[in-house]
Protein backbone atom coordinates (compact mmCIF):
# COMPACT_ATOMS: atom_id res chain seq x y z
CA UNK A 1 0.00 0.00 0.00
CA UNK A 2 1.19 3.47 -0.62
CA UNK A 3 1.99 6.10 2.43
CA UNK A 4 -1.16 8.09 0.70
CA UNK A 5 -3.59 5.44 1.22
CA UNK A 6 -2.49 4.46 4.09
CA UNK A 7 -2.52 8.27 5.48
CA UNK A 8 -6.60 8.17 4.48
CA UNK A 9 -6.84 5.07 6.14
CA UNK A 10 -5.79 6.69 9.09
CA UNK A 11 -7.16 10.06 8.97
CA UNK A 12 -11.44 7.88 8.28
CA UNK A 13 -10.65 5.54 11.52
CA UNK A 14 -9.60 8.46 13.66
CA UNK A 15 -12.91 10.19 12.56
CA UNK A 16 -15.05 6.74 12.47
CA UNK A 17 -13.17 5.71 16.03
CA UNK A 18 -14.99 8.08 18.50
CA UNK A 19 -18.79 7.41 17.34
CA UNK A 20 -18.09 3.71 17.28
CA UNK A 21 -16.88 3.76 20.94
CA UNK A 22 -19.87 5.98 22.05
CA UNK A 23 -22.12 3.26 20.84
CA UNK A 24 -19.79 0.67 23.20
CA UNK A 25 -20.11 2.88 26.29
CA UNK A 26 -23.31 1.83 26.68
CA UNK A 27 -23.20 -1.40 25.81
CA UNK A 28 -22.76 -3.09 28.87
CA UNK A 29 -26.02 -1.11 30.21
CA UNK A 30 -29.59 -3.53 31.23
CA UNK A 31 -31.35 -5.95 29.34
CA UNK A 32 -31.71 -9.05 29.98
CA UNK A 33 -32.78 -10.63 26.12
CA UNK A 34 -29.19 -13.25 26.49
CA UNK A 35 -29.85 -14.71 30.06
CA UNK A 36 -31.13 -17.60 29.31
CA UNK A 37 -28.17 -18.48 26.42
CA UNK A 38 -26.08 -17.09 29.86
CA UNK A 39 -27.08 -19.83 31.90
CA UNK A 40 -27.66 -22.60 29.68
CA UNK A 41 -24.20 -22.68 27.82
CA UNK A 42 -22.68 -22.28 31.77
CA UNK A 43 -25.28 -25.57 32.79
CA UNK A 44 -23.23 -27.02 29.79
CA UNK A 45 -19.84 -25.91 30.46
CA UNK A 46 -19.84 -26.64 34.58
CA UNK A 47 -21.77 -29.99 33.43
CA UNK A 48 -21.16 -32.84 31.59
CA UNK A 49 -20.22 -30.60 28.29
CA UNK A 50 -17.12 -28.83 30.48
CA UNK A 51 -16.24 -32.48 31.61
CA UNK A 52 -16.01 -33.94 27.94
CA UNK A 53 -14.24 -31.21 26.71
CA UNK A 54 -11.95 -30.97 29.63
CA UNK A 55 -11.35 -35.02 28.96
CA UNK A 56 -10.76 -34.72 25.33
CA UNK A 57 -8.35 -31.71 25.88
CA UNK A 58 -6.38 -33.68 28.52
CA UNK A 59 -6.50 -37.08 25.93
CA UNK A 60 -5.17 -34.99 23.25
CA UNK A 61 -2.37 -33.61 25.17
CA UNK A 62 -1.46 -37.02 26.50
CA UNK A 63 -1.25 -38.16 23.11
CA UNK A 64 0.49 -35.50 21.54
CA UNK A 65 3.10 -35.87 24.72
CA UNK A 66 3.76 -39.16 23.45
CA UNK A 67 4.35 -38.69 19.98
CA UNK A 68 6.79 -35.64 20.78
CA UNK A 69 8.06 -36.90 23.39
CA UNK A 70 7.34 -33.61 25.59
CA UNK A 71 5.45 -32.72 28.70
CA UNK A 72 4.34 -29.69 27.01
CA UNK A 73 1.46 -30.88 25.10
CA UNK A 74 0.26 -32.22 28.41
CA UNK A 75 0.66 -29.27 30.42
CA UNK A 76 -1.32 -27.23 27.57
CA UNK A 77 -4.05 -30.36 27.89
CA UNK A 78 -4.34 -29.45 31.54
CA UNK A 79 -4.53 -26.05 30.96
CA UNK A 80 -6.91 -26.15 28.57
CA UNK A 81 -9.18 -28.80 30.63
CA UNK A 82 -9.06 -26.28 33.77
CA UNK A 83 -9.90 -23.80 31.73
CA UNK A 84 -12.92 -25.37 29.83
CA UNK A 85 -13.93 -26.86 33.38
CA UNK A 86 -13.73 -23.43 35.87
CA UNK A 87 -13.74 -20.94 33.21
CA UNK A 88 -17.39 -20.09 33.39
CA UNK A 89 -17.28 -19.71 37.08
CA UNK A 90 -14.57 -17.36 36.78
CA UNK A 91 -15.90 -14.93 34.03
CA UNK A 92 -19.38 -15.12 35.90
CA UNK A 93 -17.67 -13.47 38.86
CA UNK A 94 -15.44 -11.09 37.13
CA UNK A 95 -18.19 -9.46 34.81
CA UNK A 96 -20.66 -9.70 37.51
CA UNK A 97 -18.61 -8.06 40.13
CA UNK A 98 -19.06 -4.62 40.91
CA UNK A 99 -16.92 -2.08 42.35
CA UNK A 100 -18.27 0.18 44.84
CA UNK A 101 -17.72 4.18 44.04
Amino acid sequence: MKKTALKKIAAASAVVAPGAMVGTAVAGTGGTEFTAIVTQMTDWLEGGLGQVLALGALAVGLGIGVVQQSVMAVVVGIAMAIAVFYGPGVLTATITAGLPF
